[in-house]
């Protein structure tokens, strides 16, 4: 369990920031980009998308491959389904209950 724990919490942190999110976006679109292209993509520097990048590694949610000079980014999409398995058990969860809590105000307001 402590193992589950900490690699969702590494890959929540590492999706906590909207350039990496962005990234992910863009590696989703493409499917493996040059680190290059990557930081073509934003306003930062080629050094702040590399970080960002090395944030994604390091969590697990990007592999890089090196080709010569050529360093290629791709999402690792195993390691976004246990982060996605349990949002999707909290999204089922509170839909549930919010649904659960229309009824009974309808159900309040049907009464009087």
């Amino acid at each position: 369990m402590v193992d589950n724990e900490a690699h969702l919490n590494i890959a929540f942190h590492a999706l906590a920031d909207p350039s990496r999110r962005q990234i992910i976006d863009l590696l989703r679109e493409a499917g493996e980009l040059k680190v290059g292209d990557i930081a073509a993509a934003f306003s930062i520097s080629l050094n702040g998308v590399s970080k960002h990048l090395k944030v994604l590694e390091r969590a697990g949610l990007v592999m890089r491959r090196v080709d010569g000079r050529a360093h290629w980014i791709r999402v690792e999409w195993s390691a976004l389904q246990q982060p996605y398995e349990w949002l999707h058990f909290y999204q089922r969860y509170w839909s549930r209950r919010l649904d659960a809590l229309v009824d009974y105000t309808k159900n309040q307001g049907e009464k009087k």
